[in-house]
């Protein structure tokens, strides 16, 4: 059975590349049925061309990152968007796919591998590459940890206003001296906070409490 071209937008803003980038898809019998420098050409057109996908750099002339992903998902909620951009930064690869993103591919990749990518996206496929899928893993492994980090402080414990700012300057490095005079309060009543913070957060050393935060800081 015959699949009719699939239909493509190209948002780009260096007109050599998009114009290499028309030519290759169309040559590959894709059909392209529009192309954009900026992002507000990009929202618009996915409105009105009915691409099945949009090939989006996250770095337009006049915005782009995610914003735009989101807004181009919203003017076309049936077409799949794959970014195409220099950058293979974590947080843009995990912006780009909390935007709406279906894929993230980087300008490194070979022009075979960017056709079978946008192949496989007709067939549900979501591509990327293995380094960046490898910080999908990770931040899914982080998430989990989140959880469980969390978990560790019931709703009725959760720490106190002062106990997270004892947290804070112990995570600063201050020693219990110091955080009492920061404070205003006598070493015995911040020894007492801290033993407090470490039964709350169920960890056994200052060390475990101040890799608690940083985490819970991530989260």
């Amino acid at each position: 059975m015959h699949h009719p071209a699939t239909r493509v937008l190209i948002a780009e803003d260096h007109e050599l590349f998009r114009r290499g980038l028309t030519e290759l898809l169309e040559a590959e019998g894709f059909q392209v049925v529009g192309t954009a420098a900026r992002a507000d050409e990009a929202i618009s057109l996915a409105r009105t061309c009915g691409p099945d996908v949009v090939l989006l750099d996250l770095q337009l002339g006049d915005s782009g990152g995610p914003e735009t992903i989101r807004r181009v998902v919203e003017s076309a909620p049936t077409a799949r968007v794959v970014v195409l951009t220099a950058s293979n930064a974590r947080e843009d690869v995990l912006a780009s796919l909390r935007a709406g993103a279906t894929g993230y591919l980087t300008k490194e990749g070979t022009p075979d591998g960017l056709i079978r990518a946008l192949r496989g996206v007709r067939r549900g496929e979501a591509p990327i590459n293995r380094t960046l899928a490898a910080y999908l893993v990770e931040e899914v492994r982080l998430e989990t940890r989140r959880r469980e980090l969390l978990a560790k402080v019931p709703d009725r414990e959760h720490l106190t206003p002062r106990q997270l700012e004892v947290l804070r300057l112990l995570a600063a490095g201050e020693s219990t001296e110091r955080i009492a005079s920061e404070l205003y309060l006598s070493v015995e009543t911040v020894r007492w906070h801290v033993k407090s913070i470490l039964r709350k957060l169920r960890v056994r050393s200052r060390a475990e409490a101040i890799a608690c935060l940083e985490e819970l800081r991530a989260s």
